[in-house]
């Protein structure tokens, strides 16, 4: 059902998007406004459930996510209401965090047209988003039903939190139902002009890749939000952030794996401060570790390097030479991986224990490797005796 939605959804024209809510899957509909020449968008959605006839006396329920900012309460008003009548049956509106260009809506949708409508969040967020002059008898804390929200209709909603992705109470929204999963900034992008439409592709991954090293703090969060998506059963089939094109199908794992390895935030900016004297010292680890994998492995490991997508970031030619651009640790750190992870240890230990001493030799920090001893397990060796 959802992919002939999403075909649907697909063939709209730019235009139509602007005025048109859009059902990309069952019950599930984009609230927002695609102005052209932008790129930076911000994505409302609505969840609806339990409409039938439309009559009064219908269970029903509505749940509006990421309402947007202040500036888009008129559009998002109309969109609501063409799906449902009036914004007077909205149930809830759920927030993942409480940055204004996401939220500032709320005080006059609650105040003046979601009149019966709660406000669900983290009590982190709810710390903040209250300043929008919300009491706090309409709020519902995720906190208390991380199990699941069961609404009138009978249908569960989850909460997955998601630390620090990109604020400490960010919660993501999955409904197992249409297996949708509203991710908060999580996967969000900056959309580049030409595109067009609501789903994304690979044209939205420089986007999505500038976004999170921006606002991401670390890698770390990443990698638990991820895992945490991971977990999720069903699987979601949809990928609905605030910001930038809807994701669905195989670039849902395409986006996963590229995110878990980005350095973001303090990653790039400490890594950069601490390369800025000392990179021309990390390409000689690197060439030292490039060469003896060569003359271990065979000369195509190089290509090897350059092709896959986590080195693309770290490394490039100057002429005929492949040299680290920045970051040196973190790229001689992936470079050894990526040379040793399938091979046998009386191979990958020695190119691994290269790193080590070429590092030594400059005089830099020891890169953060694992050992493997034939018959003994993994050491770590990270720096100072740490593992040893």
């Amino acid at each position: 059902m959802s992919s002939v939605l999403i075909d649907k959804a697909r063939a709209l024209l730019p235009d139509e998007l602007n005025h048109t809510p859009v059902e990309f899957a069952p019950g599930v509909f984009w609230v927002g406004k695609r102005p052209p020449g932008q790129i930076f968008y911000a994505n409302p959605y609505l969840v609806r459930d339990g409409w039938t006839s439309g009559g009064p006396g219908e269970t029903t329920f509505a749940m509006l996510i990421d309402p947007g900012s202040a500036n888009d309460v008129a559009i998002v008003r109309s969109k609501c209401e063409q799906v449902l009548g009036t914004c007077e049956r909205l149930n809830a509106i759920f927030i993942n965090h409480q940055d204004p260009d996401v939220c500032s809506s709320m005080g006059t949708l609650l105040g003046r047209y979601a009149s019966r409508a709660v406000v669900v969040c983290s009590e982190d967020t709810w710390r903040l988003v209250q300043s929008f002059n919300i009491s706090r008898d309409r709020f519902v804390p995720v906190d208390q039903h991380e199990d699941g929200l069961r609404t009138r209709t009978g249908r569960t909603l989850l909460p997955v939190r998601t630390p620090f992705c990109h604020f400490v109470g960010a919660t993501m929204m999955y409904d197992p139902t249409s297996r949708v999963l509203f991710s908060g900034d999580l996967f969000g992008a900056l959309t580049a002009r030409e595109s067009t439409g609501l789903f994304a592709d690979e044209a939205d991954w420089v986007g999505m890749r500038a976004f999170h090293q921006i606002y991401m703090p670390t890698n770390r969060a990443l990698k638990r939000a991820i895992a945490s998506i991971r977990a999720l059963d069903p699987f979601p089939e949809v990928i609905a952030p605030q910001h930038g094109r809807i994701i669905t199908g195989a670039w849902i794992e395409e986006f996963m794996e590229r995110l878990e390895v980005l350095d973001v935030g303090l990653d790039i900016l400490d890594a950069r401060d601490d390369d800025r004297e000392d990179l021309h010292a990390w390409n000689t680890v690197f060439q030292r570790v490039l060469r003896l994998a060569q003359e271990l492995l065979g000369q195509e490991v190089e290509l090897e390097l350059v092709e896959n997508r986590a080195m693309r970031d770290y490394i490039s030619y100057e002429g005929r030479t492949l040299r680290v651009e920045h970051t040196g640790k973190k790229a001689v750190e992936r470079a050894v991986t990526l040379l040793t992870q399938h091979a046998p240890p009386e191979i990958a230990n020695p190119i691994k224990y290269e790193a080590v001493d070429a590092a030594h030799e400059m005089e830099l920090p020891t890169p953060n490797i694992e050992l493997e001893e034939d018959g003994s397990g993994e050491r770590t060796i990270s720096g100072g005796f740490e593992g040893l």
